[in-house]
């Protein structure tokens, strides 16, 4: 690092420890405020003055920008002509791509006005293109690295590290950072080193729009949010900024309008049923909006809450979909290679991951059949573990909970990773969402509710509870068929991201592809629409088509679904209820909560 610079320029402010944006145990220190000019006798530390504007929006027209929404568009146009962001490779905005922290760091690096060049940074996992602007940050006390050798470049910025991130920058610039406003959302706690910078900038209103339903403090920040929160932050000091019109917060939740008269239609449904107890979440235009519960989490003693979590059952079957397609965008599996190459062993039959996902594995599926890694691994390889047919052949489609285990096992083998931390990584820690195949091992274990046959009990909590993380990925694949255990309220999350083509809160966390390949569909015999692994039906529920699992075991019956075309959605978890089927084959009590729901906000 060109040593004298920084000693004579940043004066002092070397000395402030690293902040760790990523560390969540103590609160990262303020750097001390520091006056923004640049020292005149220093050649190396030059101010880049910001080029002439006119006032108004007119002269960002000329600026091109594609892939980004009508309301976005002055927001990204400011980002790109202020060069705050580069264009996307492929000339697209990339308005929906998270942010990463070398990104961020660059983009307060440019809006800073004052470039300092640098011969070395303090992590050598930064690249070059990076190096100026870290350093800077670092010396001015704006971000520090997430361990003591590792910066993290291509981690995505969290919304807590992006607040904590333009705090320092205001101290940084010697502006007023007292807040008043002490945030408590639903949608994740929020790291004790950014608590302050989180009130600060929702006091500031630089997350209008990001947050209307939730904060999502570990969800990562996009592209185009984040040139709308720079905007936001350069008003008082770019006449253009101020000039913007930039994206504010969705359309109104017709659920909330709604939502006592909604809230009746499910406690009326419930007591039709005989249910002991109900969650219920929505989805609108691809966001979670809105809660309801009703009944008993333990019959007669504990009410139930939108933060109980109950064992989904099949509904599984969609969280084990999402980690294939997860593990197929990290290059992980092939969904139409023999699975004998992740287990080492010579199949029977030729069985691909796609057939397990379609139910037409031809898999035997008995009572006494193995789910732990050796017995699977014998299945595979003898011809009494399969049953007639071909696999992927529709003729031969079986709904087959046991196949549903070998895919998760599969799976696990591939990716040498338990599934649970396949989705805590890409999608359940974004998210903010406390549920998993191993119940036990859950951030709150304490709210697994028990499971009733009408009013008997079905399953005790303490059991749902047992299930634990066995000692190597791919050990059993008992869990996978049904063991998924969550809230609506998180289940209605990773549903909202199917119903938004990959993005949640308009963050992009999963390939648009990738959705494509779940919705894909083939016709079974019968008529219906086999996707992977979801059906599709047309005219349900007062909607041209919805996606949709079905879930039931211990006495619950469950519905998740959720429509391609407008993004809205549904999930109803009900337990102890009579379990009686409407004339689409799905479990009434979910149906008529799902239909009152889809009607009120269409």
């Amino acid at each position: 690092m060109a040593a004298a610079l920084l000693a004579l320029v940043l004066a002092g402010v070397m000395a402030v420890p690293p902040l760790a944006e990523d560390r969540t145990a103590e609160r990262a220190p303020e750097p001390p405020a520091l006056a923004p000019e640049p020292l005149p006798d220093l050649p190396a530390l030059t101010p880049e003055p910001l080029p002439e504007l006119p006032a108004g929006p007119e002269g960002l027209e000329a600026v091109e920008v594609s892939g980004v929404p009508e309301e976005g568009l002055d927001a990204a146009r400011w980002a790109l002509y202020r060069e705050l962001l580069a264009p996307g490779e492929d000339g697209s905005f990339d308005a929906e791509r998270p942010v990463t922290r070398a990104e961020a760091v660059q983009a307060l690096y440019r809006l800073s006005g004052i470039l300092v060049r640098v011969d070395a940074c303090p992590w050598p996992d930064v690249p070059e293109a990076f190096q100026d602007a870290v350093a800077w940050a670092a010396a001015c006390g704006v971000s520090g690295g997430v361990a003591e050798d590792r910066f993290g470049p291509e981690r995505p910025v969290t919304r807590s590290q992006l607040a904590a991130m333009l705090r320092r920058f205001a101290v940084w610039r010697g502006e007023d950072v007292e807040s008043r406003t002490a945030v408590s959302w639903d949608g994740g706690e929020i790291p004790a080193y950014a608590e302050e910078a989180v009130g600060w900038v929702m006091d500031r209103g630089l997350y209008e729009g990001m947050t209307d339903r939730g904060l999502y403090p570990d969800l990562p920040v996009s592209r185009l949010q984040l040139a709308g929160v720079l905007a936001r932050l350069q008003k008082d000091r770019d006449p253009l900024a101020a000039s913007l019109a930039l994206p504010g917060g969705g359309a109104p939740s017709l659920s909330r309008e709604k939502h006592e008269a909604l809230g009746g239609a499910v406690a009326a449904a419930a007591r039709r049923h005989g249910a002991v107890g109900v969650q219920v979440a929505v989805i609108e235009n691809g966001a979670v909006t809105d809660v309801y519960h009703h009944g008993w989490a333990v019959q007669g003693s504990v009410p139930m809450t939108n933060a109980h979590k109950l064992r989904t059952a099949s509904l599984s079957k969609v969280a084990v979909g999402l980690s294939a397609a997860l593990l197929r965008e990290e290059g992980v599996v092939d969904y139409d290679a023999d699975i004998g190459g992740y287990w080492g062993v010579k199949t029977w039959k030729p069985v691909a991951v796609r057939d397990l996902l379609s139910h037409t594995s031809t898999l035997a599926n008995r009572e006494d059949i193995a789910w732990d890694h050796q017995g699977v691994k014998a299945q595979l390889a003898s011809a009494s573990g399969y049953a007639g047919g071909t696999p992927g052949d529709l003729r031969y489609w079986s709904y087959n909970n046991h196949a549903f285990g070998v895919l998760g096992q599969t799976l696990e083998l591939a990716a040498g990773r338990y599934l649970d931390d396949v989705l805590e990584e890409r999608l359940l820690g974004p998210m903010s969402a406390d549920c998993g195949f191993a119940a036990g091992e859950l951030e709150e274990p304490e709210l697994v509710t028990p499971l009733y046959r009408r009013s008997a009990l079905g399953r005790s909590a303490e059991s749902v509870r047992s299930v634990r993380r066995w000692s190597a990925p791919g050990a059993t694949g008992r869990q996978f068929a049904g063991g998924f255990t969550a809230s609506a309220w998180d289940c209605a999350k990773l549903t909202a991201l199917l119903a938004g083509d990959g993005c949640f809160e308009g963050v992009r966390l999963m390939e648009a592809s990738s959705v494509a390949l779940m919705e894909e569909c083939r016709t079974l015999p019968d008529g219906t629409a086999q996707a992977l692994p979801m059906r599709m039906a047309r005219d349900f529920y007062g909607r041209d088509r919805l996606y949709y699992h079905t879930g039931s075991a211990y006495g619950v019956y469950n519905l998740l679904s959720y429509d391609p075309d407008t993004g809205d959605g549904v999930v109803v978890l009900t337990t102890g209820a009579d379990g009686k089927k409407d004339g689409r084959g799905v479990y009434a009590v979910c149906g008529e909560i799902s239909r009152a729901i889809y009607e009120a906000v269409a």
